[in-house]
Parts: structure tokens; C-alpha cells; sequence
């Protein structure tokens, strides 16, 4: 069965996210989105992105795209920032007590931990971010890694480690859309 899946690059534009050493937020965000419709299209699926380009978007304007398309699934790609260097790990939230995005994230997580073992898992949180209240479909944020962590920045810039992540991401999705 083929879903209607919207992915955001978090961030963009004047909104450059967390700055990491070697790259910032919105570029690793906007690569990560790209091959990850690619890998959602190959499955079956359809997918929007919020935003092709280095672009500001507000996060309503972001939850309406999902909104006005009647997504089935809404994913916003992040990288995790702390202001400590060595803070490491992937996570993936949804929004409190929702129960489909709770699976979505899960499957998600469990995924990518599995597929980068070597990575800390912070797990599944629930969070009130926007993106995920103002969607009226199943949402989770993706935090792939701290880009604030020079061996994490180096991973998500990586061209094989972004090709991995995606795919890992897909395939879960996938997974729990059958």
C-alpha cells in the first residue's frame, strides 16, 4: 500500500540550527530528508518534503504542508546539540500520549541503535514541539546524533553514514506502515 509521507529538514535559511564543528544543522537535515524520500519512494511510497532547498520555514507553515497533503506520516530530521562536546546518542520523540507516533518512533529508534550499535540510544521521549502538536497525523522528530560532538559531526556528515541512516529510517517506517 502506498503512504503519503512528509519529511522536514529541520531548520534552514537564516535558521541554521545548531552549528556544529564540521557542518550546521539545516544542511545535514536537508541531505538526510533528500535520500531519505528517495529510499521511501523506492519502497512504494509517496513523499513531500517541507523544504528542497536552504530555505526559513516557520513550523506552522511546516505542520500545514503535512496537514493540506493528508499525510500519513509526518518525520522531522534534527541533529542533537549540547553544550557539552562529548554528548553523544540518537533519540526520537513524539508527542506525549500519541499513540501511532509512539510506534513510529520506536521503530525508528530501535532501528537506527541497531544499525549503529556503537551509538549511545537515548530512546524514545515525548516532547510538545510544535511539529509534532500542530500535525494532525502520526509525527516523530529524528534526532540522528549530536553535531555538537566533533566524532559525531564527522559521522553525520559522512555520505555512507547518511546513505545508512536513511535507509535504516525507511526501512522502519516501512516496516510499520505494513
Amino acid at each position: 500500500m502506498e503512504y503519503k509521507i512528509v519529511l522536514d529538514p529541520g531548520h534552514g535559511g537564516r535558521d541554521i540550527g545548531a552549528e556544529g564543528p564540521c557542518a550546521n544543522e539545516a544542511d545535514v537535515t536537508l541531505v538526510l530528508a533528500h535520500k531519505l524520500a528517495q529510499e521511501l519512494n523506492q519502497l512504494g511510497h509517496k513523499t513531500k518534503l517541507t523544504r528542497t532547498t536552504d530555505v526559513y520555514m516557520g513550523l506552522t507553515r511546516r505542520a500545514d504542508i503535512a496537514n493540506n497533503w493528508n499525510a500519513d506520516l509526518f518525520v522531522s530530521l534534527h541533529c542533537n546539540a549540547a553544550a557539552s562536546t562529548t554528548a553523544e546518542g540518537i533519540e526520537v520523540f513524539c508527542f506525549p500520549d500519541s499513540v501511532e507516533g509512539n510506534l513510529y518512533a520506536k521503530a525508528i529508534q530501535d532501528g537506527l541503535t541497531e544499525a549503529f550499535p556503537d551509538h549511545k540510544d537515548r530512546g524514545v521521549k515525548e516532547a510538545n514541539f510544535a511539529v509534532l502538536r500542530k500535525t494532525n497525523m502520526a509525527a516523530v522528530l529524528v534526532e540522528a546524533e549530536f553535531i555538537s560532538n566533533a566524532n559525531q559531526c564527522k559521522f553525520l556528515t559522512n555520505e555512507a553514514n547518511q546513505d545508512k541512516i536513511a535507509s535504516t529510517i525507511a526501512k522502519a517506517i516501512s516496516g510499520r506502515l505494513e
